[in-house]
């Protein structure tokens, strides 16, 4: 018999194995969420972990109680997030009851509506189970064989799922989520994200989040549609006058500021007369603000040598924060941490935001938000105030 002949039969085992060992974790995958889903209501608590790349490490302390209500059409399911970070006493809490989500503000007991139920939903751990059963049920490859392991000294199976894996410019991006499920109780331990992507700003970076899931509880006599509504005492908030709250309009004078860029330069908006100056009001982790970091990147080569800076300002971070930012995405411009007095008196309420000031001083132009055509946008503004210098 022949090398070849021999090696085709091992080569269909070796198929045939691989194919057994995948639907076997995809069963264990499809058991975990069985068993959340045949309760009436289910709760958990996990702690999550995210490594900054940019300064330390962020945790939060987080809790999920969900209840089964099939005559809901879009999610199937009430659900209550809680949150808690930091020196925080009371948790961010939303909830969903079958219409909008619903963010509860306990120092003033008040509430605000949101239409993002199904992004919270997605961010529940049935939420993330669901979303990685449809992805192996397109991409059944993508599951890696592994062993079984000891997590926080419990017995678990260990899924790997590669949800993006390439070569670009000979840098390996990459995306694979480990899944670590109770052997005993079919539950799910914890979930581990590691990730090397540009998906967020213009640099390759590496990234780590860590969810370790504990005291699971299911069907509590006292989880029922009453503990789904807005508390007794809680109100929408008060409108505040336009004139506090809305963005200036063009043609008046930019009010003055003062603040320290990363490189502890004192510098003041006043200073700036003879230029257009384009404020950009952003916070490090937006997602949108991420998206502009190329686009500002390009504007400040083309125009750095015409009269125009870029003034990058954080209304939340710390100077560590921001420096760490800077250096790792290679910012260009300069950059200001703990700018939020600034952005209060400039009335920001939303990331990114951009104020463009001409050479008198006065503001020209706003944009709110990041577009598909933003650098183009931008350019023209900018072209247009050069041609009126």
């Amino acid at each position: 018999m022949t090398y070849t002949k021999l090696i085709k039969p091992f080569i269909c085992i070796t198929f045939i194995l691989t194919g057994l060992n995948v639907n076997a974790q995809i069963a264990i995958l499809q058991n975990a969420i069985d068993k959340l889903e045949s309760n009436k209501n289910f709760s958990y608590q996990y702690v999550y972990k995210q490594k900054e790349v940019f300064s330390d490490t962020l945790i939060e302390n987080e809790k999920y109680v969900l209840l089964k209500v099939p005559e809901d059409k879009e999610i199937g399911y009430f659900f209550r997030h809680e949150s808690k970070y930091g020196d925080m006493k009371v948790p961010a809490t939303d909830l969903y009851n079958g219409k909008n989500l619903i963010s509860i503000n306990p120092t003033d007991s008040t509430y605000n509506t949101r239409k993002v139920q199904a992004l919270i939903f997605r961010r529940s751990l049935l939420g993330e189970l669901n979303w990685i059963k449809t992805f192996l049920k397109k991409n059944p490859s993508k599951i890696v064989q592994t062993s079984d392991t000891t997590f926080n000294s419990i017995n678990s199976y260990h899924l790997i799922v590669n949800t993006k894996d390439t070569i670009i410019d000979k840098d390996h991006l990459y995306v694979r989520i480990h899944l670590f499920i109770d052997k005993v109780t079919g539950l799910p331990v914890c979930r581990i994200t590691r990730s090397r992507t540009a998906d967020f700003g213009k640099e390759v970076t590496n990234y780590y989040t860590e969810e370790s899931y504990f005291n699971y509880k299911i069907d509590q006599d006292n989880i029922n549609t009453a503990y789904f509504a807005i508390p007794e005492g809680f109100h929408p908030p008060k409108e505040k006058p336009k004139e506090h709250t809305a963005l200036f309009v063009p043609g008046k004078i930019a009010p003055d500021w003062t603040l320290y860029d990363t490189d502890d330069k004192k510098t003041s908006l006043s200073q700036m007369k003879g230029k257009i100056v384009l404020l950009d009001f952003f916070f490090v982790g937006c997602v949108p603000c991420m998206n502009t970091l190329a686009p500002l990147d390009k504007l400040h080569e083309k125009y750095m040598n015409k009269n125009f800076v870029i003034l990058s300002i954080s209304d939340r971070d710390s100077k560590k924060l921001v420096t760490a930012f800077k250096k790792n995405q290679r910012i260009k411009n300069q950059m200001y941490p703990n700018g939020g007095d600034v952005a209060k008196l400039y009335h920001i309420t939303a990331a990114p935001t951009f104020y463009f000031i001409d050479q008198e001083g006065k503001i020209a132009s706003i944009v709110d938000g990041y577009s598909d055509d933003f650098e183009k946008k931008m350019s023209a503004i900018i072209d247009n105030l050069l041609k009126k210098s």
